[in-house]
């Protein structure tokens, strides 16, 4: 059956349960690993287990945390189960009626008096394929600016992605890697980010792949490892710019790749000439004869892959270093090939077009970058805001985004439970979980993989599909344009969408671990993408110095947004933060179980303590330039001395009460890929309460 975990039963002793003679097939849609469960109902049609499938070829029978904890949070306290308003404070009970009426009144009424740029929507967790097309549709009929998971997760990684090759997702199958003779990893714990798919790396080491992780910590990825690399926090930038330049300089890239394939080649060389190996050996730490090293194996050791993660693409020199180690494996000819190119969690099927006509099209009157909402909710240029997610607790300076949302005059929160987010909303509407809703679900692998509804609801919870839905009904619009299934808006995708035109439901269940696309109106399965050396670019090659009108550069975290005019005097130390299977999304917390397997802490190096004066378990006070938190010290030597970091998603209404890490990144971007900062930030830390050594 494979892995398995009982509900309410975390030590090794624990016994099988007898499965069902049915177990019901969903698919996880926290990581996009698209990961294969099996679902165990109790005689009340509640989920008394979650196992892995092992008929699913991508985790076979693996799984982590997140699925398991999640199960918990369907039937917990947090769940939100009916439509509320906020009256005099206090929430009181509505119908989905008065609610949705309220919310159509209101936004008609912004929109005429204020433009369709006063109500902006944050939604990160909009739901399933299904509610994604409906909110894509409510969208392109309202005006609707909306900031999804770009911000806080993937912009610097997409637009410096889709500026080199034409596409923002990643170019090939996490599975392709078996095929590849060397893979780097840089800034991505995958053992925790896809813990259940984390098996193909290790399938790929022991039949020969080379796997070398870039981190700055010791993380489990980087024990997994053929050699591991640790590196300066915020200092990729230099390393892959000096590989550029070795290779280049030593003539190991692939010219036949570079003369049909690229733009700009030239250019890029000149950008790069100044980073020596050894000048970044003296900016990285890591050893001038290690980088030289790395170069040689990446560029005879083919076919070769990247896999980077948050820890490069989250920090406020992001984008610098995606374009350089991309543009590294574009010139070495690693795209397009079995065994080769970019691995990713964007896997975007591409949206709809020419669905709705012309004249029934609303256009935005306004577009702020993410870093600027802030500033134009706190002026009253934003008026109506509507959530799926939850921003007080995953967007950077959480106090600063929390006393802008309760100063704006109308909050819609459409959520699984009460979070930091929702409590400052007027009106709060229950959402559906992804096992209570079909739908397609794309991976890390390029496949669509179609999920049944695994269980009823048991409250008055609605999908993102029907809430835009019946909202669109509520404000006159067009309803016809929406679908009023998951089966429906699939059918919608491939008609409106080429990339997905050949993947039926029919075919998806069909077909175990799904179907790759691009999958055209004919059938025909696209593996990985740029396979006959054409991309998606103006002139069809890769545009190695598209990416910016500036030359690429290595910025130095310390001088780059969030830092700059900072004092290091006062602020000596860097604050970064990670992820973890167990608390991977802010839902994750909501479960009995993530508090058995984490509590909050922040990791520092037993000399950085000692400088501090605390010990394990001592309280520490953690402060910025945007604010302070308090955490118990996790010693360990798996960090560089001088560098903190913590886990992400605590919130003060989670069953930690802990005020969220993001409190302490004010407000910057990556000035290349446009990806709001929760890395590399100076900060201080001083032991709390007299608990010092």
């Amino acid at each position: 059956m494979g892995s398995f975990v009982r509900t309410r039963a975390l030590t090794p002793s624990s016994k099988p349960i007898e499965h069902d003679e049915e177990l019901r097939t969903s698919i996880c849609c926290l990581c996009n690993g698209g990961c294969g469960i099996k679902i165990s109902l109790d005689q009340e049609g509640k989920i008394k287990a979650v196992f892995g499938d092992s008929k699913n070829p991508y985790n076979k029978g693996k799984i982590c945390a997140k699925p398991m904890e999640i199960s918990q949070t369907l039937y917990g306290p947090y769940r939100v189960r009916y439509p509320m308003k906020k009256v005099n404070g206090t929430f009181e009970r509505i119908s989905w009626d008065e609610a949705l009426d309220l919310i159509a009144q209101k936004y008609n009424q912004y929109i005429t008096e204020n433009g369709t740029g006063s109500i902006v929507g944050i939604t990160s967790k909009i739901g399933g394929s299904y509610s994604k097309l409906a909110h894509s549709i409510f969208s392109e009929l309202t005006g609707l600016v909306n900031y999804g998971t770009g911000p806080i997760c993937t912009d610097s990684e997409a637009n410096v992605r889709k500026k080199l090759f034409g596409d923002g997702s990643g170019t090939s199958p996490l599975s392709d890697v078996v095929n590849a003779k060397i893979l780097l990893i840089v800034g991505n714990n995958v053992a925790q980010t896809k813990a259940g798919q984390f098996h193909w790396i290790t399938e790929a080491k022991r039949t020969g792949t080379r796997v070398v992780v870039v981190d700055t910590r010791f993380t489990e990825t980087a024990q997994a490892a053929d050699l591991f690399i640790q590196i300066r926090p915020g200092t990729d930038t230099a390393l892959g710019m000096a590989l550029l330049n070795y290779v280049i300089k030593n003539n190991l890239y692939d010219p036949t790749f570079v003369a049909k394939h690229t733009n700009g080649f030239e250019k890029l060389a000149q950008d790069v000439s100044a980073l020596t190996t050894e000048r970044a050996a003296e900016i990285t730490g890591v050893p001038q004869n290690v980088i030289e090293k790395l170069a040689q194996d990446l560029a005879v050791l083919k076919p070769g892959m990247l896999f980077e993660g948050r820890g490069i693409v989250c920090v406020n020199n992001a984008g610098a270093s995606v374009w350089a180690f991309e543009g590294l494996m574009a010139i070495l000819g690693n795209i397009g090939k079995p065994g080769s190119g970019i691995i990713s969690h964007i896997n975007n099927t591409g949206g709809i077009s020419n669905l709705i006509k012309a004249d029934d099209v609303m256009k935005p009157d306004r577009k702020r970058s993410s870093s600027a909402l802030y500033k134009d909710m706190e002026e009253g240029d934003v008026k109506m805001l509507l959530i799926s997610g939850n921003p007080c607790v995953t967007w950077p300076d959480s106090a600063r985004m929390s006393k802008a949302i309760e100063g704006l005059d109308f909050v819609v929160s459409h959520t699984l439970v009460m979070d930091d987010s929702a409590v400052l909303a007027d009106i709060i509407l229950p959402a559906t979980h992804w096992l209570e809703e079909a739908g397609a679900q794309a991976s890390v692998h390029r496949v669509v993989q179609w999920k049944n509804k695994a269980v009823e609801i048991r409250g008055e919870e609605k999908s993102g599909g029907d809430f835009y839905r019946l909202l669109a009904e509520r404000m006159g619009l067009p309803s016809s344009y929406f679908p009023d299934s998951p089966e429906t808006a699939w059918e919608l995708e491939r008609k409106y969408n080429k990339n997905v035109a050949g993947i039926s439901r029919e075919r998806m269940l069909a077909t175990p671990g799904g179907v790759h696309f691009p999958c055209s109106e004919v059938g025909e399965e696209s593996v990985r993408l740029f396979a006959k050396g054409v991309f998606k670019t103006s002139s069809g090659k890769v545009e190695l110095t598209g990416v910016s009108d500036s030359p690429l550069d290595y910025v130095d975290t310390f001088n780059a947004p969030g830092n700059i005019g900072v004092s290091r005097e006062k602020f000596p130390y860097l604050f970064s933060t990670n992820k973890v299977a167990s608390h991977y999304h802010t839902e994750c917390q909501y479960s009995d179980w993530a508090n058995e397997m984490e509590q909050p802490y922040v990791e520092m190096h037993p000399l950085t303590a000692l400088e501090i004066g605390v010990g394990e378990g001592s309280q520490v006070r953690v402060e910025t330039v945007a604010g302070s938190i308090v955490l118990a010290v996790k010693i360990t030597q798996s960090v560089p001395r001088g560098f903190l970091s913590t886990q992400p998603y605590f919130g003060l209404q989670s069953p930690y009460g802990q005020a969220p890490a993001n409190t302490l990144f004010p407000v910057a971007a990556d000035p290349v890929g446009g990806n709001l900062v929760s890395k590399n930030i100076i900060c201080n830390a001083k032991a709390e309460g007299g608990q010092g050594l």
